[in-house]
């Protein structure tokens, strides 16, 4: 009887002692006695004593203050297709349906109807929301063309056009406070050679020890690109400003010394046409 019970305390006491072969994806990672689930960044454990069925069931989860959710995030399900024919544009999203419309979602819109004047979106049924130009207030006009994408933004009011930072009137012009077109400075030389994909205003200083001088346009522009050209006599000497490649003028552009001149150009593809200068300035 001794022997019987020596036999099983040694039984019971070896079992405990055994240790459990631990693997990740078929790689041993440790032989131990115990299981330790350690959160990890944005992972949390919720364990569990199952005892009917003599075993621990462990849960992971997310934490969503660290990984962002499937709701949250809108994985690509922003794209919005209105194909209904008027400016009372609808649309629903592909993958899951919108609840409510939240301050700062955003959306890409792809009309089928121009909004000429004003219009509205309404996306899963959640309500038409007007849409206005960046400022929230301006309608587009125009700004929404069809077949064009468009980020809107919802302000909790409206939704805003993203990507338009001007207006536009009735016809479809773009109408801004300013226009400021970027200045490129040219080193004078017998020869020079103008890049027109450098900016729309040019300016060039006369040196008197070159003489006289001819510019070259590199192309003939964008059909109604603008161009002004500014040229500036050092005070020695009026150099003779001469127009080579891709330059159509009325002449030769005499200076005086220490006195400016501006020459205006228009394109029309395929070379750039003086419209007007001034001398003497």
């Amino acid at each position: 009887m001794k022997i019987k019970l020596v036999i099983v305390y040694l039984s019971v006491t070896f079992a405990r002692g055994q240790n459990m072969t631990i693997q990740v994806d078929g790689r041993t990672v440790g032989s131990e006695s115990a299981l330790n689930l350690v959160p990890g960044n944005g992972i949390i454990h919720v364990c569990t004593d199952n005892h009917a069925n003599n075993r621990v069931d462990c849960t992971p989860s997310l934490n969503s203050a660290l990984i962002s959710t499937h709701d949250t995030v809108h994985a690509n399900e922003n794209y919005c297709s209105s194909s209904n024919g008027t400016t009372a544009y609808t649309c629903r999203l592909r993958y899951k349906t919108l609840t409510a419309y939240n301050t700062g979602m955003t959306f890409l819109l792809v009309a089928d109807t121009p909004c000429n004047t004003s219009c509205s979106l309404n996306i899963d049924n959640q309500g038409p929301v007007t849409i206005k130009m960046i400022d929230g207030t301006t309608d587009p006009r125009g700004t929404v063309v069809p077949g064009q994408p468009q980020w809107v933004f919802y302000d909790g009011s409206v939704f805003r056009l993203m990507g338009v930072v001007s207006t536009r009137d009735g016809r479809g012009d773009l109408v801004a406070r300013r226009l400021i077109g970027s200045m490129d400075t040219l080193g004078y030389a017998a020869v020079i050679t103008l890049d027109v994909t450098a900016g729309d205003m040019h300016k060039l200083t006369t040196v008197n020890g070159i003489g006289n001088a001819t510019i070259n346009a590199t192309t003939g522009g964008l059909a109604g690109q603008h161009m002004w050209i500014i040229i500036a006599n050092d005070p020695a000497s009026g150099k003779a400003i001469s127009f080579g490649a891709n330059l159509k003028t009325s002449g030769t552009l005499t200076g005086a010394a220490g006195k400016s001149a501006t020459i205006h150009f228009i394109s029309d593809g395929t070379a750039w046409y003086e419209v007007a200068r001034t001398a003497n300035l």
